[in-house]
């Protein structure tokens, strides 16, 4: 992936180049998409997504790294990295209540395991179960488990947390851990 750096100032840039050379699973596939205006002075966002060979309804994320000298209340640095990711789930495993904890936890163990500092993480995690009416009301009830998530990187390799993202946004859609020994029955 090749990143668009042109607006963003140096040290933040020599910190982002590196997600250019990160290695990701045959599975996912990292775009640099727009950032959201507004967010801090200087942003880049990436969307990581889900790539099956037969499935339209698939995990999909994006991950915006941002930088604002000014430090805002709450960001507790100058750096923040905010994330959404939402994947398609089991009916069964939406009508769960402890299936919603699961991203938070699986957030904190991903970004741990790659060994990238974080401190101040905020954030929610929502199941949503959706049945279809009127003109929808053949469109079977589905479910899907989303996270939304912000921490402030206290390790400055951004390249770990884009990885402990990818696989955050791996298990939530069912992916098999990467170093695992788990192996898929078709």
């Amino acid at each position: 992936m090749e990143l668009d750096l042109a607006n963003i100032s140096e040290p933040f840039a020599s910190m982002l180049r590196e997600l250019s050379s990160l290695s990701v699973r045959d599975e996912i596939e990292l775009t640099q998409i727009p950032s959201p205006t507004g967010i801090a002075p200087e942003a880049i966002a990436i969307s990581a997504e889900i790539v099956h060979q037969t499935a339209s309804d698939h995990g999909v994320s994006r991950l915006v790294f941002c930088r604002n000298p000014e430090v805002p209340e709450g960001w507790n640095s100058e750096f923040r990295i905010i994330g959404y990711a939402k994947s398609p789930i089991e009916l069964e495993m939406a009508k769960d209540d402890y299936t919603a904890a699961l991203p938070w936890e699986w957030l904190k163990d991903s970004l741990a395991a790659e060994k990238a500092g974080f401190a101040h993480e905020a954030g929610t995690t929502t199941t949503v179960i959706s049945t279809g009416h009127g003109a929808l009301i053949a469109q079977p009830q589905h479910a899907e488990l989303e996270i939304r998530a912000s921490w402030a990187p206290t390790s400055f390799d951004l390249a770990s947390h884009l990885s402990g993202w990818i696989e955050l946004l791996a298990l939530i859609s069912g992916l098999p851990p990467k170093d695992s020994k788990v192996m898929r029955i078709s």
